[in-house]
């Protein structure tokens, strides 16, 4: 497996994994989080850190009292969706990945894949720029697998909403600095880069958007919404 390091140092915002610890986060974020912190180990012992300060300040909060249904609700709701925050793969776990796959991409990620790499539906997204897709239910955003080749570049663009994009294998670069292999990357709508992969080892990752993507060439801009299905 590929490994490039990170120069910049990037550590995600507090608030998102505070958000993540106390499972207050969508489906998709929750994936990407979750599958950061498989990759990172420094940011698991700050994860845990956060969750054990959360279920100190549960123990000291009076409890409520509760409605003689609450419990069979509580039920009810676990039922329906799962326990909260817990992030759930839409896929069949029995399917068998390669050596490939398993070393490049963690749980939970991998469960959402439904196969290897090597056996993904990938789109052509531009001249060296692959996407794949990944269904997820909360249809405010879109969750897709990434692999640029060596070199490659996504042409410069801003958002519609916000993008997070963990990279998974391999290295890419924008104006802020290097992103490497567990490193997060987060860009809202002011923000503008052109993301471009390490030149020799190219660059897999995991982007999530809350919004079309804004490229600064229209005829770039027209061929996405085209293509983008």
């Amino acid at each position: 497996m590929a490994e490039a390091k990170s120069n910049t140092g990037v550590m995600p915002g507090e608030d998102l994994l505070l958000d993540y610890a106390s499972g207050a986060l969508p489906e998709p974020v929750s994936v990407l989080v979750a599958t950061m912190l498989a990759l990172r180990p420094d940011l698991r012992e700050t994860v845990s850190e956060m969750e054990a300060v959360g279920g100190y300040l549960l123990e000291e909060i009076e409890p409520a009292a509760l409605s003689d249904d609450a419990f069979d609700a509580v039920l009810a709701r676990i039922g329906a969706s799962g326990m909260p925050g817990e992030a759930t793969a839409n896929n069949d776990n029995t399917a068998s990945f390669d050596a490939e796959t398993v070393a490049m991409i963690p749980e939970p990620l991998r469960s959402y894949l439904g196969g290897p790499l090597s056996e993904l539906a990938w789109r052509k997204r531009g001249p060296g720029i692959e996407e794949h897709r990944l269904d997820v239910a909360d249809d405010r955003f879109e969750m897709s697998v990434l692999r640029l080749g060596p070199g490659r570049s996504v042409p410069t663009h801003s958002h519609e909403g916000s993008e997070l994009t963990l990279v998974l294998d391999g290295a890419f670069s924008d104006a802020a600095g290097q992103y490497a292999r567990g490193d997060l990357a987060v860009n809202g709508e002011e923000d503008q880069h052109a993301p471009m992969a390490d030149p020799e080892l190219g660059c897999v990752c995991l982007a999530i958007i809350g919004g079309p993507l804004r490229f600064s060439n229209p005829l770039i801009q027209l061929y996405d919404r085209m293509t983008r299905g």
